[in-house]
């Protein structure tokens, strides 16, 4: 079947853009951006997932103001015909001009949320080493990815409240990746289960943060016995600097969590860069955005790549200012946070995970939870 990418010149096996070269239903093609303030009164996430093998798209909106309530919306719809459009009903994505801006659109919908902005790139974009495991004889990660830090202007509203966003004070950034996944899905059955020690007894930190005059990538996977199972990530200049992105060479780590709880409170992170850059950053929490309200990790049965029929949309409000709440939809969450590195004043997002146990931090159960 040809689509409208036929036409231009970047095709890469003998097979048209329609589908993958492998029948791997885990195959996945994702986009990702945050948009949050610097004081921590607004974050707004949203993201779309491409799955050729299980002719799905899907994709969310999630905005949490103040960290007191948080109202998300997942919507998801059959791929084809409709494979080189990336629009699940109100929600948009569209690239102007690479790596330099790009337009996200939510139009009316039962949510009460709505938007339109523009992602303006201010850095170079930070390439990850390409990622791969395998699980008893079979590949259950194998994908590329890399991020990019900039500013966003436009708006978002709520029930008629709208919010201006100005590059000024509202920082984001965004991510493109593509391969096999974990978690596509539900699970296959008459299989043998993955090695349950694949996914536990592990600490998992994504950070993408912007100062002045650089920016940075990180991702780091520790196994709770100390062993470093992936480490990539790059150090950033702004576009049209002619030094080209640093490759990440180390990442340690002091992590503070709430009381009882998974969720990061603040932290250091001590990242040492192929150059010779050495950076002690200490963060703070200002906001948080719980990205279980976009599907990750599961919410009320759905996952990520699931069939849900032609058209399908679902959400819901969250008190998120309500601890108990909070712990509860709690998974994967992009914690907003305020840091500091050489004099220097930035802001960013911080993934981190644990799957328990992982005596280190003192979460001695399986799962998200202490």
């Amino acid at each position: 079947m040809l689509t409208k990418f036929d036409e231009l010149t970047c095709h890469q096996i003998a097979s048209t853009f329609d589908h993958p070269d492998t029948s791997d239903r885990a195959w996945t093609e994702k986009l990702w951006m945050n948009v949050h303030d610097t004081r921590g009164e607004v974050v707004l996430a949203l993201g779309f997932g491409v799955y050729p093998n299980r002719n799905v798209m899907d994709g969310y909106a999630c905005l949490n103001l103040a960290n007191r309530a948080q109202t998300n919306l997942r919507l998801s719809r059959e791929l084809r015909p409709r494979l080189d459009e990336l629009a699940l009903g109100p929600l948009s994505w569209e690239v102007l001009e690479p790596f330099r801006r790009v337009r996200v659109r939510l139009g009316e919908n039962r949510s009460g949320l709505r938007f339109e902005l523009d992602f303006l790139g201010r850095f170079e974009p930070g390439e990850e080493q390409p990622h791969f495991g395998r699980s008893r004889g079979r590949v259950f990660v194998h994908h590329c990815r890399y991020a990019q830090l900039g500013r966003a202007e436009g708006w978002v509203e709520l029930d008629g409240q709208r919010i201006a966003l100005e590059p000024e004070r509202h920082y984001a950034q965004r991510d493109h990746s593509w391969g096999v996944r974990m978690g596509v899905g539900a699970p296959e059955q008459g299989v043998q289960a993955q090695d349950i020690d694949t996914f536990s007894h592990m600490l998992i930190n994504w950070v993408t943060l912007q100062f002045e005059d650089r920016a940075l990538n990180a991702y780091l996977i520790e196994k709770a016995d100390g062993r470093i199972e992936r480490l990539t990530g790059k150090l950033c200049r702004p576009l049209g600097d002619p030094r080209p992105p640093v490759e990440l060479t180390s990442f340690e780590h002091d992590w503070v969590y709430h009381p009882a709880s998974a969720r990061m409170a603040s932290g250091q992170a001590r990242l040492g860069f192929e150059d010779g850059t050495r950076l002690a950053i200490d963060m703070r929490e200002l906001t948080c955005m719980y990205l279980r309200g976009g599907g990750y990790v599961g919410v009320k049965g759905f996952t990520h790549g699931s069939w849900q029929g032609p058209e399908w949309a679902d959400g819901e409000r969250w008190e998120v200012g309500d601890a108990s709440v909070a712990d509860e939809v709690h998974g994967l969450d992009d914690t907003v946070v305020e840091c500091r590195a050489d004099g220097q004043l930035g802001y960013g997002i911080v993934e981190n995970m644990i799957l328990g146990p992982f005596p280190r931090y003192g979460f001695e159960g399986f799962g998200f939870n202490r």
